[in-house]
């Protein structure tokens, strides 16, 4: 059986569903190729302000209105309810000291809570991707795209004026032939197998390893009286020297949690052991213990080994990795949606045959912005037996992509036209110095005063302000006193908070 197409797209998660959208939409033949079948257990769930911006304009430019619910949790409820979603207003990090129950003291220097959105409607989501990545290929079908699930592929051959792409389907030979290939398969995906494609090592990250499950019956976290939104309607990170654990909430009963840890913790914690591990885990943080005292696993645990990924070369001839399977760093603050989408604007730019220049320039982006991800991320993970440096470290991001959500929606994508600010020639230089800086150095004056001037001229969100002692609410007022940041005028402010719905 061969199957002719312009497009094929490997990997049917909704980063591969929703490149097989795009593409059909701008008129080409595409087919979307899967390795397993949905529905199917996923991790990855937790979006952003950033993200939610850029599946807008993927709805908008490419006339696909039926995914424009999924931008909030308030339009998202109203359309999809069966949809496993989870309510996320931000971030929310708690700093542990082994063996003790949580405690902080008067100033929050054990905790910080940084808030997405204003009140639930606008708010950001998590993604359970069970159902929305089986939507998202039901979606795809609707538009014409032709689906093979439980197809695995075996061989890719590249000749001069298409793919050929051999694979087996129920013990089947099934062929494909395509002028261009776009693989979404994830870290350590196909086309990494088949190509025999070299990994990289990624700047300043240690090694990780990754244990998750599903639960049910996980009580709450209870909230103090005047914070920005209940902790819990957020992506919450507990924080430890060495390690996080991270617990997301769905509104179908479910919780995702998990803990991404160095390998001196994973040996130590003994989290290649599944339940040992996690058993472990909580008796070293007693109050998350408390939490998941009644807590039943769903399924088993995962573990993976090596967590973060990367390669060396994304683009070839006639084929193009997205980020998720260019690299992955970590999820400890919810980089990988944002990636993926933008990535596929940008591919589906240049479609259904880029030149040379245009996928070498592709490359340049992805690679240069996976790198800014792990400079951030390996300091953090270097920090987190210090949390004063850990939230300023976390400053660096937060100032990074709330400038760029507002910059875009204002019109001025050119002010930020790189994830978390990497080519900005300012910006982009002092944090993989300020992060190189909180890797190899214990000067903490220096640390923190850098950080403080790189984050100035774009912080428009009152982040870093000591006398709200780490609680950020979303405060407007903040914004119009950095229109001119923006290059914006208070009128250019006040429309598009309008037209966004926060007026």
């Amino acid at each position: 059986m061969e199957h002719r197409a312009d497009i094929a797209v490997i990997g049917g998660g909704f980063g591969g569903a929703l490149m097989a959208m795009v593409a059909r939409q701008q008129g080409h033949s595409v087919v979307l190729i899967e390795k397993g079948a949905h529905p199917r257990f996923a991790i990855g769930e937790s979006s952003t302000p950033l993200a939610n911006l850029f599946l807008q304009q993927i709805a908008e430019k490419f006339n696909l209105p039926q995914l424009l619910p999924f931008r909030r949790w308030g339009e998202w409820q109203k359309k999809f309810p069966e949809i496993g979603c989870g309510l996320k207003r931000g971030f929310s990090f708690f700093h542990h000291e082994s063996g003790q129950p949580f405690s902080d003291k008067p100033e929050r220097s054990k905790q910080l809570l940084v808030a997405a959105s204003p009140r639930d409607e606008l708010a950001d989501t998590h993604w359970f991707r069970e159902d929305f990545d089986q939507h998202f290929v039901s979606e795809a079908q609707s538009l014409g795209v032709e689906y093979f699930d439980r197809t695995e592929l075996i061989d890719f051959h590249e000749i001069s004026d298409h793919v050929l792409l051999i694979g087996k389907k129920g013990g089947e030979k099934i062929n494909f032939r395509v002028d261009f290939v776009v693989d979404a398969s994830g870290p350590r995906g196909c086309l990494f197998r088949l190509l025999g494609l070299s990994e990289r090592n990624l700047p300043l990250m240690p090694a990780t390893s990754g244990l998750f499950a599903h639960f049910n019956n996980v009580d709450s976290w209870d909230s103090e009286e005047g914070v920005p939104y209940p902790v819990e309607d957020a992506a919450v990170h507990h924080v430890f020297d060495g390690g996080w654990v991270w617990v997301l909430k769905f509104n179908n009963g479910i919780t995702s949690a998990g803990v991404a840890a160095t390998q001196e913790k994973v040996k130590s914690l003994r989290l290649s052991e599944g339940a040992v591990g996690w058993d472990l885990l909580l008796n070293h943080l007693p109050t998350l213990a408390e939490q998941f005292r009644g807590a039943d696993i769903q399924n088993d645990f995962v573990f993976v080994r090596e967590l973060s990924f990367g390669l060396d070369e994304v683009v070839g001839n006639r084929w193009a990795i997205l980020p998720p399977a260019a690299g992955f760093i970590d999820p400890l603050l919810s980089t990988g949606f944002a990636l993926t989408l933008q990535g596929i604007i940008r591919l589906a730019e240049l479609l259904p045959l880029p030149s040379k220049d245009d996928l070498l320039l592709y490359q340049r982006q992805t690679l240069n912005e996976l790198d800014q991800v792990s400079h951030l991320v390996g300091a953090l993970y270097s920090n987190m037996d210090d949390f004063e440096i850990f939230t300023a470290l976390t400053q660096l991001y937060f100032v990074a992509v709330s400038f760029a959500e507002t910059a875009n929606r204002l019109g001025k994508p050119d002010l930020a036209n790189s994830y978390l600010l990497c080519e900005h020639p300012d910006f982009g230089q002092s944090t993989r110095e300020i992060c190189e800086l909180a890797v190899h150095s214990n000067n903490r004056e220096t640390i923190l005063r850098k950080i403080s001037k790189a984050i100035e001229p774009f912080n428009i969100s009152g982040l870093a302000d000591p006398s709200r002692r780490n609680w950020y609410p979303v405060v407007l007022d903040d914004l119009f006193c950095s229109a001119a940041k923006l290059q914006s005028t208070d009128s250019e402010i006040r429309e598009m908070l309008l037209r966004e719905g926060m007026l």
